[in-house]
């Protein structure tokens, strides 16, 4: 397990081969590139990004005592604008018995260690909540990546967090919870709401889940450590 060698799944599309054509519908459209595959990998592997991974993985999996999973490097669609402007031109996709990283070859290392901190605790937390996917309410999603960008935040401080934790004032993310977020909370994936009420959208500020989440867990964090919040249900740490 741990980070599989991918430097030529781009060659002649051989990554299609290895990777089942439902998780390749997530690839997309979660950041991962379309074109420019192969010269982009190339550019990856002159960094040595595998082997940084590799060791960083390793670190986090000693600490959090968490499940050995295959990471998967492919590169990250440079056109994608939500890519660049939310997720700093990086991005990821967490299963239960899986994790993919997606990658632009400007992107520091320390940057990089910060996705794979969110992603991995994402794996981490599907391990000891094993719902379906189709089960995560918006509720259960917010709490996850609350816990995931603390996580980076715990190790990396704030240069490292991702800007949408920045967005909104304490006051403001109060209002958007009761306005927006306690109503539907225990919306499913298949809800229209489900992603504008998680990303933002004409009707709905930027990030909105994202950032109740980041805000839900670091007041959570005054009174447990990252590890205890880990385990508890999502129910138990939004109304803590």
């Amino acid at each position: 397990m741990g980070v599989i060698n991918t430097k030529n799944w781009f060659e002649h599309d051989k990554w299609r081969e290895k990777i089942n054509e439902d998780v390749q519908h997530h690839l997309f459209a979660h950041g991962m590139a379309r074109r420019n595959q192969h010269d982009m990998m190339k550019q990856l592997e002159q960094k040595n990004v595998w082997a940084f991974v590799a060791n960083k993985f390793a670190e986090l999996k000693k600490e959090w005592n968490g499940p050995d999973v295959p990471i998967y490097i492919f590169p990250a669609d440079a056109t994608n604008r939500s890519l660049q402007h939310e997720f700093g031109g990086k991005s990821g996709v967490a299963f239960r018995d899986q994790l993919f990283l997606f990658l632009l070859p400007h992107v520091p290392n320390e940057h990089i260690y910060a996705l794979l901190i969110h992603e991995y605790n994402h794996v981490c937390r599907l391990h000891v909540d094993p719902k379906d996917e189709r089960d995560y309410t918006l509720l259960d999603r917010i709490v996850m990546e609350g816990l995931a960008e603390n996580a980076v935040y715990e190790r990396l401080g704030n240069k490292y967090v991702a800007k949408w934790t920045t967005y909104y004032t304490e006051e403001q993310l109060k209002q958007f919870t009761k306005k927006w977020i306690v109503p539907n909370i225990s919306l499913r994936p298949d809800d229209a709401r489900y992603r504008p009420l998680l990303y933002g959208s004409t009707f709905y500020p930027r990030m909105l889940g994202y950032a109740v989440g980041y805000g839900i867990v670091k007041r959570a964090l005054e009174k447990n450590r990252i590890m205890e919040l880990l385990t508890m249900e999502s129910e138990q740490i939004f109304f803590m």
